[in-house]
């Protein structure tokens, strides 16, 4: 699949216990590899306050080997679509994700070195939400482990 069907395609989730509250998940791997939660505020705030929108996405990618890459690969594949739309997301802490979709099982942990600890709430709710309808089984903690690994596949990768 490429990126563009990847964000052309990623569901939106309501959520089932916040009002107005909106979520995405969008990972391109089934192994583990670094992950940023993004928050996104609508450009328009001033209608009705009551209605407005807050989006929270969770997005991983084989392709970066950092958190603030995997920001801007979000923000790179996003920005025409959420033109006058959406305000440039801010990063809201990350960590480390494993998704089996085989045994069905999802894993979180670590940290971001640079974001810091993803929202814990945030997280569960994201990948309940998305994973637990289809029968995953989820382990989610946040540790503090922060993955300096590069691998072969990272954008910009060089051997030695």
């Amino acid at each position: 699949m490429s990126n563009q069907d990847l964000f052309t395609n990623a569901v939106v989730y309501k959520s089932t216990t916040t009002p107005n509250r909106t979520f995405q998940c969008i990972i391109d791997h089934q192994d583990d590899e670094k992950y940023v939660i993004l928050r996104l505020t609508p450009y328009d705030t001033t209608t009705n306050s009551e209605a407005i929108e807050d989006r929270w996405v969770l997005a991983s990618t084989e392709t970066e080997a950092y958190h603030s890459d995997i920001k801007n690969w979000y923000c790179s594949n996003t920005a025409d679509a959420h033109k006058n739309i959406w305000r440039s997301p801010v990063c809201m802490g990350g960590g480390i994700i494993k998704v089996d979709h085989e045994n069905k099982t999802v894993k979180t942990w670590g940290t971001s070195g640079g974001y810091g600890d993803p929202p814990l709430e945030i997280v569960e709710q994201i990948l309940k939400t998305v994973y637990e309808p289809q029968g995953y089984q989820l382990d989610i903690k946040i540790t503090d482990e922060v993955r300096e690994l590069i691998k072969p596949k990272h954008r910009g990768y060089w051997a030695d």
